[in-house]
């Protein structure tokens, strides 16, 4: 309850109406997340480009959104679980939200930690934000710039 004075509203972003995951939903933490299944998607951009990517979908996510995966995220969960994505199934990995260069503007995007995350195989915990989370983990350091 906001003190006398104080207006309480949420962030417009929240009221935004996206199919995918975005940095946002990370509530500005990193975010241990078991992968339930990938699968193939198109996705539209400006101007209505059409680009394929990966849908990785999370057990146990409130919001049941995808994160389209990017080159940079799938290079770093192949690193970790091997090419095949139907290895990737039953992993964990953790989410961070951070800004990446896309033109000449910074915007926000959400990375994968450069490491298999300690603790359980199963997400089963669950913490603020939008998707459960692990409690067990620690965040790491930020990994490399990965251009």
């Amino acid at each position: 309850m906001p003190n006398e004075g104080e207006i309480n509203v949420p962030h417009w972003k929240s009221m935004l109406d996206k199919q995918y995951l975005y940095a946002f939903d990370l509530d500005g933490k990193d975010v241990t997340v078991t992968i339930d299944r990938v699968v193939g998607g198109e996705l539209t951009g400006e101007g209505g480009k059409k680009s394929k990517k990966p849908l990785c979908y999370f057990r146990g996510s409130r919001t049941g959104k995808p994160l389209a995966l990017n080159s940079t995220n799938c290079k770093i969960i192949a690193g970790m679980y091997g090419n095949d994505t139907d290895g990737w199934i039953g992993k964990r990995v953790t989410l961070y939200p951070t800004t990446t260069s896309f033109g000449s503007d910074q915007v926000e995007c959400i990375r994968v930690r450069n490491r298999v995350p300690a603790g359980k195989n199963t997400v089963e915990n669950s913490s603020p934000g939008h998707l459960n989370a692990a409690d067990d983990d620690q965040p790491a350091p930020e990994p490399g710039s990965d251009g």
